[in-house]
């Protein structure tokens, strides 16, 4: 049986399952080449069948992650609200056609779509909940038979945030938090605020940039914008900060007579901008700390699994693996909307179908992958000179150049599913050099000098860095580095001494484990820095991607599967090109 699950409105994907296990997942973006992709995913669809070698009519079951016309009852109520102003009137008004424009329409006809584009076919065709799309995405493949359920984002059809408790192949809802009152709509109002793009995916930098300050606005905070109530709920007044205002950046005036005006997008970044990234991380921090604690209460069970784009949230993930009573956990590495095409199928195959759990995703390596004479197939139409090597020769060359303190472009394998490249699609370097952050995201990325980098390690090597074990092959958590470690891997240690790790296990993906180990044994270091590979673009997918970035960058090597190029040696035109990276 087969299984199709699509999100379409943002961050679109399709995943496919058969008989319950997971056979490919992707996001539209890496093959459009256009961030946060909104709309139908027809070539995540075509890869997702080709990796199957099966044809659309083959497909049993196609569920969509949201049910349209809940949103339609919401922007309803919304726009009948009285608004605070005109501006907010015609703003929610605005937001409200966006909402019921053509991507959104399509879904209310996406099985008449379906075969139009893909031809008849007998599918049965489900809409499914947003956010138990959410839960599923990340209960239904974790190693628990039983576990507490969080997911909180800036909204599905109206609900913000579930707590839910899963049993086998059921979910059942314990509570539900509902619009305006969206920890997301706050987070992504007060990126905005602080001059980032909510739209862009920009809560990263405000993450990022809340390392270099203090909560100095906290009180106010809490007692004004989001506003703890019991145990278990909490009341964002979006009369002080609205999420569809921080869209066109207009923000209220006695909010900003307490926090200042907000910072424009070019304008310098001050250390009142650091301590308000450093407030709405803590405020949410909390938050979210109170509704778990409540969420042990209920169900008292000690396994953990959390989705939606808030779980994100490195630092705040940290925080509730040490702080919570929670002892085990298992946070989705494709969180946010593109997880829940992943969730859709489970939603089906589980819940719906009553089918038992026989998968557990304990890897995100679900994308197109590419075979050494494809890739050599490219560096020739490029006119790339390069050297193929056996995997042994090849992750010894790469660890001495990487030890002598070069940046390589490193390719291998299926591509990662979700946000972060986990060693298949990542620039390396070496984490002892305490200008690599700033040669990688002012030289490399073109991106802010405060984005932060993030260790791959050998997961047996955690206690090492950490002081105790950890298991993250997600980077997904952030932890404090034991003290005598910050000094020798600082390209990857954050202002605050914490560092958000990628624990690599052998049998998991091999050949990299196999470079971070022969790097140790030529520097003593069991871990690598380990960033996207992308500069401004999502993540590369193909062989041509990767040359088009490496060709952009003044990355030295590139490795493509078993080929290393080096670029000194590619055309004599490089060769004039001096101070590689």
């Amino acid at each position: 049986m087969y299984i199709l699950g699509l999100t379409t409105m943002g961050d679109a994907a399709a995943c496919l399952i058969k008989d319950g296990e997971l056979i490919a997942a992707a996001e539209e973006e890496r093959f459009s080449r256009i961030k946060h992709h909104v709309g139908f995913p027809y070539k995540s669809v075509e890869y997702v069948l080709s990796e199957a070698d099966i044809q659309f009519k083959e497909v049993d079951h196609i569920g969509l992650y949201w049910k349209p016309w809940v949103v339609g009852q919401r922007i309803l109520v919304t726009l009948n609200t009285l608004p605070q102003s005109w501006a907010a009137f015609n703003s929610r008004r605005k937001r409200g056609l966006e909402q019921v424009g053509g991507h959104y329409k399509q879904m209310f006809f996406m099985q008449q779509h379906l075969k139009e584009t893909f031809g008849d076919s007998k599918f049965k065709f489900h809409y499914l909940s947003h956010h138990l799309c959410h839960a599923a995405s990340c209960f239904f493949v974790s190693p628990f038979d039983h576990a507490a359920i969080f997911t909180v984002d800036g909204t599905g059809e109206d609900c913000t945030t579930l707590c839910a408790r899963g049993e086998g192949s059921r979910i059942h809802t314990l509570d539900r938090i509902k619009l305006p009152h969206s920890l997301g709509q706050f987070y992504s109002a007060m990126t905005n605020f602080l001059g980032f793009d909510m739209f862009q995916g920009d809560e990263w930098k405000m993450m990022g940039l809340a390392g270099w300050g203090k909560p100095e606005f906290y009180d106010y905070f809490i007692d004004n914008i989001l506003i703890p109530i019991g145990k278990n709920k909490f009341h964002f007044n979006t009369n002080l900060l609205d999420h569809h205002l921080a869209k066109d950046y207009i923000f209220n005036l006695e909010f900003m007579k307490v926090v200042g005006p907000n910072r424009k997008p070019d304008e310098e970044i001050t250390q009142a901008h650091r301590n308000l990234a450093a407030t709405a991380q803590r405020v949410l921090e909390d938050i979210v700390i109170k509704l778990l604690n409540w969420l042990y209460e209920e169900t008292q069970e000690t396994n953990l699994c959390m989705a939606g784009g808030v779980a994100f949230n490195s630092l705040m993930n940290g925080r509730i693996m040490t702080e919570t009573p929670f002892k085990n956990f298992y946070f989705q590495p494709a969180a946010g909307d593109s997880g829940c095409a992943l969730g859709a199928c489970y939603q089906i195959w589980n819940s719906k179908l009553n089918k038992p759990r026989n998968f557990v995703m304990n890897h995100a390596y679900w994308g197109p992958g590419f075979s050494d004479a494809e890739c050599q197939r490219v560096l020739d139409q490029k006119g790339l000179k390069y050297e193929h090597f056996s995997e042994e020769t090849l992750v010894r060359k790469v660890a001495q150049v990487l030890a002598e303190g070069y940046i390589v472009a490193w390719f291998q394998g299926r591509m990662e599913w979700g946000p972060r490249a986990l060693g298949n699609r990542s620039f390396i370097a070496n984490p002892t050099d305490p200008e690599m952050r700033e040669k990688l995201n002012h030289q490399v990325k073109l991106r802010e000098w405060f984005r932060p980098l993030a260790p791959s390690m050998l997961e047996e090597a955690s206690c090492e860095i950490f002081g105790t074990d950890r298991y993250d092959p997600f980077m997904i958590t952030v932890f404090p580095v034991v003290e005598d470690m910050k000094a020798k891997i600082p390209a990857v240690v954050h202002i605050d001494g914490t560092a958000r790790p990628q624990t690599v296990r052998k049998e998991i993906n091999p050949r990299y484990w196999k470079l971070i180990k022969e790097f140790e044994c030529l520097t003593g270091i069991p871990c690598l820095l380990n960033t996207s590979f992308n500069i401004q673009e999502p993540i590369v997918c193909t062989p041509e991607d990767a040359v088009n970035t490496f060709l952009k960058s003044q990355v030295r090597y590139l490795v493509l599967g078993g080929c290393l190029i080096d670029r000194e040696q590619t055309s004599s035109e490089n060769k004039l090109i001096k101070n590689f990276f």
